[in-house]
């Protein structure tokens, strides 16, 4: 994407102006709050690993979960439950990749961005390693990618792929991997990057949006990091670095000097001390809370600095630690779309077709694979306005409606699997809807509300009818649904 040329604050903060003593102060200070914050859960019974930490967990790790699943992740404790986070079963991606080839072989216009989306789609809805779908969707938002610049599905899909790939290796692996992917070369103008005309967007976006950060490095920064990264271009699919078109002269990038390339100042970059603050930041943005405290911040950036910023082991810390299951983190982000429509999917069980998900997250303000800028979604209050609110409003109402009625070709909502039929007392069926949905996290009065709605009749309170009749009962159980699912607590994530 083409940006204007914009000047860049000169470098603050950071550690270069700090004496030793300073530093090593700093750092024992960070250290100290990284064990106190990201100490593991008591094992105690205050801080027992139940059912409303196991569905937090995989929440934040996935996209909601059955209650069968949340009853199995709490039977398998929440060490094992995060050893099993990184454990993807190892003929998946084969098994998606023979389905893709399938498909793609006439079935299906993979050329298309709107096939492509509700491919991944199905594939978040269906994976048995709905974490690896998370990452990726965390770093198609830090790498923001637009196929309506690329215009190249096969490039976004092969992005993506390199995202599940390296979704918890090492931060600077992946930097690397992005700066030479061919979605990336064509979004930020890498092909046009000689030389004679060097291009700046990259370097500007590598050091403003994934690395350092604003305010952390300086106009000649830029400039000296786009001379580095001459002559990396790409054919076709596949990245290429052009020898005549590099600049291999002498540069100088955070006060270091060399004939830096590509790689060099991505070494510099992650090497920095504000990559791992601002990396730190993100991630727990976006797994943990939307606002957290910059002592939380700092511990967090220690602990991953301490890890030499692998995401698997500050992910592993992260989600076994106090302050994850604690009231600044739970229930406290805002769903995205995508948690909001997958979740939902997944929690109940839903059979719907993926291009009509995919339909959906749209008018919800989410389009996979088209992030609205390079900087990504802004996401949590910006999800919600009275058009998106809407949105998810209708899109309740239609899930809670689809009832194949036993035909296993047709969307269906199966709800008898989360409220048996047998439930005859309405303050019943709301417990086990909330236990569901909530986990029981559902005021006393919204249930007496909600109670008393299903009840209701045209004519209204009938309580025998829905006592009585089956047909009532279900229908009724079904509007409840999509009021729950409407509810401001249920896009508490």
């Amino acid at each position: 994407m083409t940006r204007q040329t914009k000047k860049t604050p000169e470098r603050r903060g950071g550690s270069g102006g700090l004496s030793e003593k300073r530093r090593f102060e700093q750092k024992g200070t960070c250290a100290r709050m990284a064990a106190e914050f990201f100490a593991p859960l008591p094992s105690d019974s205050g801080h027992r690993f139940d059912e409303k930490r196991a569905a937090h967990l995989l929440r934040r790790t996935g996209f909601g979960a059955s209650p069968a699943e949340i009853a199995a992740c709490v039977e398998r404790g929440l060490a094992d439950a995060v050893d099993g986070l990184f454990q993807a079963p190892e003929d998946e991606a084969e098994k998606y990749a023979r389905a893709f080839d399938v498909v793609n072989g006439g079935m299906l216009n993979f050329g298309d961005a709107d096939t492509c989306r509700a491919w991944w789609l199905l594939r978040m809805v269906s994976t048995a390693a709905p974490f690896r779908e998370k990452l990726a969707l965390f770093w198609h938002g830090h790498f923001a990618t637009s196929v309506d610049k690329v215009e190249d599905t096969r490039l976004m899909l092969c992005q993506l792929e390199r995202f599940r790939r390296q979704a918890w290796g090492t931060f600077r692996d992946l930097v690397l991997a992005i700066a030479q992917d061919p979605a990336m070369l064509v979004w930020l103008d890498g092909e046009s990057n000689t030389q004679e005309h060097p291009n700046e967007n990259f370097a500007r976006e590598l050091m403003e949006l994934f690395t350092v950060g604003i305010g952390h490095y300086t106009e000649q920064d830029v400039q000296e990091a786009a001379r580095a990264f001459t002559g990396w271009h790409r054919e076709a699919g596949a990245f290429v670095f052009h020898a005549e078109a590099h600049d291999a002269g002498v540069k100088r990038i955070l006060g270091k000097s060399g004939r830096f390339n590509g790689g060099d100042v991505v070494n510099i970059l992650v090497a920095q001390p504000e990559t791992a603050r601002f990396l730190a930041g993100k991630l727990l943005r976006f797994f943990a809370t939307p606002q957290p405290a910059a002592d939380v911040v700092a511990a967090a950036a220690e602990l991953l600095d301490r890890t030499q910023l692998n995401i698997e082991w500050f992910l592993r810390d992260l989600f076994q630690s106090r302050y994850f299951y604690s009231d600044a983190c739970y229930r406290q982000r805002i769903a995205s779309p995508v948690e909001f429509v997958v979740g939902t999917v997944r929690t109940l069980g839903v059979r719907q077709p993926a291009p009509e998900l995919a339909g959906n997250l749209a008018g919800m303000g989410q389009r996979l694979l088209s992030p609205p800028n390079v900087k990504g979604w802004d996401g949590e209050q910006e999800w919600v306005n009275s058009t998106t609110l809407a949105a998810r409003a209708a899109f309740a109402e239609t899930i809670a409606g689809l009832n194949a009625e036993g035909n296993a070709l047709q969307p269906d909502c199966p709800i008898a699997t989360r409220v048996s039929p047998e439930i005859t007392a309405p303050d019943q069926v709301v417990e086990r809807l909330a236990e569901v949905l909530f986990q029981g996290d559902l005021p006393a009065a919204v249930r007496q509300e909600l109670a008393a709605f299903l009840v209701l009749g045209d004519d209204g309170p009938q309580p025998d009818a829905f006592r009585d009749d089956e047909g009532f009962r279900a229908a009724k159980t079904r509007d409840l649904l999509a009021v729950m699912l409407a509810l401001p607590e249920y896009q508490a994530y």
